[in-house]
């Protein structure tokens, strides 16, 4: 029993310290716009582009390096590469290997700027038995400059995909932090602390036992 139990809180420890990922898109440049599913791997995880109608394009640039890339007035910018959705499409987020994995937080902005347009996400994470959502809405006023935004919630995910709003599908994206390993909630904090109140008293009893033994 002891022996369990100390690999239990082990293994939550292990989880709980895992190395996180920044997906940045630096070493995904494109020079073109896309039309067509595309899939590549960066930090450990598959991402996948894909179109959600016909007019669906995306790029993956640095928008101050040209100009023009999304009208007259360009692209949100933050001075890296980031993903560019130009119209309807959906990005996608799995661990290379299949195991599962955690959103931690995420840049986001709309796309094009001085258009009056709203920066509207809907987030989904596919769990082993469930499914999380989340929306993200920022007024048009705000929504040209690049937001971090945290999630407690995306725990324990096999997959996350990412799309905009049917009437402004548009959105840039940008320093996705996903952690491999699935970050404990507050039941398997309880259990690890009682898992570690166990292997001490054990510990206790052992030590009393000896002495009784010596004795």
């Amino acid at each position: 029993m002891l022996r369990l139990v100390t690999l239990a809180v082990a293994a939550t420890l292990s989880t709980t310290n895992a190395q996180a990922s920044t997906l940045d898109f630096e070493a995904q440049f494109f020079d073109s716009f896309g039309y067509e599913k595309t899939t590549f791997i960066e930090g450990g995880y598959r991402v996948e582009i894909a179109p959600t109608s016909i007019f669906g394009m995306f790029l993956i640039n640095d928008p101050t390096r040209q100009f023009g890339l999304c009208g007259s007035a360009g692209c949100a910018a933050n001075g890296t590469t980031a993903y560019y959705g130009l119209n309807e499409t959906s990005i996608s987020f799995s661990q290379a290997n299949g195991n599962l994995f955690s959103l931690s937080s995420l840049d986001a902005a709309q796309t094009f700027l001085e258009t009056g347009r709203p920066l509207t996400l809907t987030l989904t994470g596919t769990k082993v038995d469930s499914v999380v959502t989340s929306t993200i809405f920022v007024d048009a006023d705000a929504a040209g400059t690049f937001a971090t935004f945290t999630f407690a919630d995306f725990v324990g995910l096999s997959s996350l995909t990412i799309t905009g709003s049917q009437e402004y599908p548009e959105f840039a994206l940008d320093n996705v932090v996903l952690n491999p390993g699935a970050v404990p909630e507050p039941a398997t904090w309880t259990m690890m602390i009682g898992g570690f109140g166990i292997v001490g008293g054990a510990m206790r009893r052992r030590r009393i036992s000896m002495k009784v033994s010596a004795a």
